[in-house]
């Protein structure tokens, strides 16, 4: 029953939660009961994990403890100090007996229907206190509070301020284990932000939390300050304060910094940020979208995937967006799929960064396959990566995965799709997942598009980049050449490039027709490690090309390195971002290295069009490639019938020479630039 006077209301007891965080997203409706009945005495009844938000606090006139674990004659002995009080007002948030029993003359209905399930959990509790009193806007209930109270606590933050240093909390910890992201992403997270941000980090939480926080500094680079468990409610209120940014799972600091209206980035798994997120402008909630999210279930069947899988990259690209106030919710949402290989995912950037010139505020995501995906994480034309678990044992497989995967698209509602590989899975998603614009090749069936252009790329009559560019195009995209999209991996690479001279070798392919014979590269590398002592050779490749490595570093001797099986993608980038040149065949490798600015000398076996030098080359200026013309009408590729005798006419003395001058055009450009 709602009152039609509040100022004749004295007495009002307000039933909260008992989670610090949960009694914090309930703070807005004591500031409105305040400012209805300003003349009225307000208790409290708490679980002991809140008691610290009202400890101390003038304006409430008691504060009781509510254990849930009391025995039932101590709840009625409870019951009975309540209603020897005789309450004006109770406002139950706990839906308990306290409320329906407590005696008072108004109370909230136990009966009336909240707003939605999925509606924000402050909402619903102001929705309980509009039944009762005419409400309107209010400040942050914790805003008096934390006002004016241990600015000076902690010297970190004056240093911060003085030396123009933008402060970053983190709070790794929870309550729940299936809500944290993994401390090692976190360390590489806030590492960035404060080598490249010039960010001072400081891990906050409180004693449960010292553990995650602990890990957390101990795999950091830069030394945070680390105040988790050493600070009180008061304190801690003082420092989220004075946050440029803070950066919490779902847990009681996001609900605080979002009472203090500070900016948050929240990492949100099995819990749903529409009901737990941040609410105002200046924040936003960084999470992977999976077929059972959000489950909010207290166990996972699935190894915490939406959590292990929400990338460093993609986060780092949230917080910088806060940080440089360019959040915009209202975004043209773009899916772009490419499902194929590593080059092949590489040479789809150029169409990518079409797509952002276009659409600068567009949120842009791309589908691709595991393996690929750190290619574009973190990729600046890229808001967010979609890992498709097609292959046999990935979450994705088999009928029942694909349309939970289907599901998972469904639920970003994305505008258009440029599909950039014809495969017959990368149609049928997007056309079952109703995206309403579909950009591809016109492949059959051509209903599942909705814009197409021919598919001329077996022709091979001009780059697999242009031919991508092309898909962009047909949506009246304009799109420069595909060249002048040069260092498409900048943020793969190593910031710190190696003083020594380094010479990469790949002799692996995905197919036996792009392999060079294994004893010419090592014939090469001999030829390189006497005539270029000062120089250090390393061999490169994947799980698969393992014993190749070890017979080319065995082969070639000296303080030849093997890496092959060692390095991940985006580790592979970073270090062929340092080497002088990469001596390969056609593969992945090679366009990585063309991507990050390295040049590369590429051994081509093949000659049908399609997949021939012209389409296949590395994109950009002065790389060097060698094939030989054996007189072969029809090229049959991995179906050669005569050896790959393509392959083998290409000697170990052409390869030598054409490396040479590759070689000392580098050493006269580097020194005519040290020169400059």
């Amino acid at each position: 029953m709602k009152t039609k006077n509040p100022a004749k209301i004295k007495k009002i007891l307000i039933v909260t939660l008992s989670n610090l965080g949960d009694v914090v997203m309930t703070l807005p409706v004591f500031g409105l009961v305040r400012e209805a009945c300003p003349s009225a005495s307000v208790d409290v009844i708490v679980g002991s994990g809140g008691r610290d938000v009202f400890e101390g606090d003038e304006r409430l006139r008691r504060v009781i403890l509510y254990d849930k674990k009391a025995t039932l004659s101590q709840k009625w002995e409870m019951l009975r100090e309540i209603r020897a009080q005789k309450y004006d007002l109770i406002l139950d948030l706990r839906r308990s007996l306290f409320g329906l029993l407590g005696g008072a003359r108004y109370r909230n209905s136990y009966f009336s229907i909240l707003p939605g399930k999925r509606s924000h959990r402050v909402l619903r509790h102001l929705y309980v206190l509009k039944k009762l009193l005419p409400i309107h806007h209010t400040r942050s209930y914790l805003w008096e509070r934390a006002t004016g109270e241990g600015s000076e606590l902690f010297p970190f933050i004056r240093q911060a301020q003085d030396a123009g240093q933008r402060i970053i909390l983190a709070a790794p910890g929870s309550k729940s284990d299936i809500k944290k992201w993994p401390v090692e992403y976190y360390a590489k997270l806030l590492d960035r932000l404060a080598e490249e941000e010039n960010c001072r980090i400081v891990l906050i939480g409180d004693k449960n939390d010292a553990v995650d926080a602990a890990k957390v500094a101990a795999l950091m680079k830069s030394k945070p300050e680390n105040v988790c468990g050493r600070s009180n409610f008061m304190e801690l209120l003082s420092i989220v304060q004075k946050a440029d940014l803070v950066i919490t799972n779902d847990s009681a600091p996001l609900h605080i910094a979002d009472a203090l209206r500070r900016p948050v980035l929240a990492i949100f798994g099995p819990t749903d940020p529409k009901k737990y997120g941040p609410r105002y402008r200046n924040s936003s909630v960084a999470r992977r979208l999976v077929f059972c999210s959000p489950c909010e279930k207290a166990q996972c069947r699935y190894k915490h995937e939406c959590m292990k899988e929400l990338g460093v990259d993609e986060v780092h690209q949230k917080a910088l967006a806060i940080l440089n106030d360019t959040i915009d919710r209202k975004n043209f949402k773009v899916l772009v799929i490419r499902l194929d290989r590593i080059g092949d995912v590489v040479l789809s950037l150029p169409a990518m960064q079409a797509i952002r010139d276009r659409f600068p505020n567009a949120s842009i995501s791309v589908m691709t396959r595991p393996a690929t995906a750190p290619l574009v994480e973190g990729h600046p034309a890229v808001n967010k990566v979609l890992p498709y678990f097609y292959e046999r044992g990935g979450r994705h497989h088999g009928i029942l995965g694909n349309f939970r995967f289907i599901y998972e698209i469904i639920r970003h509602k994305f505008d258009v799709v440029f599909i950039l590989n014809p495969s017959l899975r990368s149609y049928l998603v997007p056309f079952f997942a109703g995206i309403p614009y579909r950009v591809g090749f016109k492949r059959r069936p051509g209903f599942l598009l909705t814009h197409s252009i021919a598919d001329r790329r077996s022709e091979g009559a001009k780059h697999e980049a242009e031919y991508t560019l092309d898909v962009v195009r047909a949506f009246g995209i304009e799109a420069h050449r595909a060249d002048s999209y040069t260092g498409m991996l900048q943020h793969c690479r190593n910031p710190n490039p190696p003083e020594k001279n380094i010479i990469a070798l790949h002799a692996g392919a995905s197919c036996p027709s792009k392999r060079w014979p294994r004893e010419k590269f090592a014939a090469l590398g001999r030829k390189i490690r006497e005539q270029y002592p000062a120089t250090s050779i390393v061999i490169i490749g994947g799980r698969e090309e393992k014993e190749l490595g070890e017979y080319l570093t065995r082969e070639i001797g000296g303080q030849t390195e093997n890496l092959t099986d060692r390095l991940s993608l985006k580790e592979l980038a970073r270090f062929l971002s340092g080497c002088q040149l990469l001596v390969s065949n056609d593969s992945g490798p090679v366009h990585v290295a063309s991507a990050v600015g390295t040049r590369t000398l590429t051994i081509f076996g093949r000659s049908s069009p399609g997949l021939g030098v012209v389409r296949w080359r590395a994109l950009g200026q002065g790389h060097g490639v060698i094939q030989k013309d054996v007189g072969c009408v029809v090229c049959l590729a991995h179906e050669c019938t005569i050896d790959f005798e393509c392959l083998k006419a290409v000697s170990v003395e052409e390869v030598w020479e054409t490396f040479k001058s590759m070689t000392n055009t580098l050493c006269h450009s580097r020194a005519s630039g040290n020169q400059t």
